[in-house]
């Protein structure tokens, strides 16, 4: 095969193209910091470095929703405090008032002060958390409970048997109870919180001592299922607290894996860039050198 000038330019041009494509190329990654730039480059670690981020976005919602779970269950658990404290307070002047010692013009006198109890029980049902009510259940924007005073002598409260989870997805898989419903802490018309409170009340309005006994232990009953509520969302806030420290020990895991398969070594990089540059470099004298020879360079 006969190798004329006209080839060996082709040649040379090809060369010169490809190693300019070559500096280009490593030029970028140093700039850039990646090591590709459109998926076709790499398809393997283009998929890996998608579902990475796909990823790391999920953590970002699941964050969010910590907080917000964090958030109800502080609430909720702040609620349940002070609930406990009205019981407590409540059974002591039940107590006090259980007695043969207590008459009907201290037993009215401690009737005020457990209507405002009663008062104040039913605002902690009514909490708040954002625009929906803490307690509410599947019915946030109701208010679960209300105080009837039509007949002041025998104080009561309303209730829309408020029920209903609100689950919230802290992990892949892992649902959990933000707070608990109104029904669960408060009671029903019937029973729990509230309905003891009413029937200390009303014990002591009609000078019962027998009523404000039962009452009084009504509420001793009722106050070791509030414990017990708060024991389960003082278990929710742990659960929440391990979760987020697993999010972030993955968070970590996921931007260290994406970054060694996305990102270049620095070091490296700038070395093969300069290595191409050299290159390129000595291939442009040495085509220089060929292109400019004739033949009367040869006849010399």
């Amino acid at each position: 095969m006969r190798i004329t000038n006209n080839i060996t330019t082709q040649n040379a041009l090809r060369n010169m193209q490809r190693g300019q494509q070559e500096v280009a190329a490593t030029s970028s990654r140093v700039y850039s910091g990646l090591r590709f730039e459109r998926a076709s480059e790499d398809p393997t670690a283009a998929a890996q470095v998608m579902r990475t981020s796909g990823s790391l976005r999920a953590l970002v919602q699941y964050r969010r929703n910590i907080d917000a779970a964090t958030a109800r269950t502080s609430a909720e658990e702040g609620v349940l405090d002070q609930l406990d404290s009205v019981l407590v307070r409540a059974r002591e002047l039940g107590v006090s008032q259980a007695t043969g010692t207590a008459n009907a013009d201290t037993r009215l006198v401690v009737k005020a002060e457990v209507d405002q109890l009663l008062r104040f029980a039913v605002s902690l049902g009514n909490t708040k958390s954002g625009d929906a009510y803490l307690f509410g259940g599947s019915q946030g924007t109701v208010a679960p409970f209300g105080i009837d005073d039509t007949d002041p002598a025998n104080l009561d409260f309303t209730t829309t048997n408020p029920s209903g989870e609100r689950k919230i997805e802290i992990s892949s898989g892992q649902l959990l109870s933000t707070n608990h419903d109104g029904t669960e802490v408060f009671g029903t018309a019937s029973s729990g919180p509230l309905a003891a409170l009413r029937e200390l009340s009303r014990a002591l309005g009609a000078n019962d001592q027998d009523a404000i006994g039962a009452a009084t232990d009504q509420l001793r009953a009722t106050a070791g299922e509030v414990q017990t509520l708060i024991g389960d969302v003082g278990a929710r806030m742990n659960q929440l607290e391990v979760t987020g420290a697993n999010l972030g020990a993955l968070e970590i895991t996921l931007k260290t894996f994406k970054s060694d398969t996305q990102e270049i070594d620095f070091e490296q990089a700038v070395t093969e860039m300069v290595g191409r540059q050299t290159a390129f470099q000595a291939a442009m004298l040495a085509t220089s050198r060929v292109m400019g020879m004739n033949l009367t360079d040869y006849l010399r």
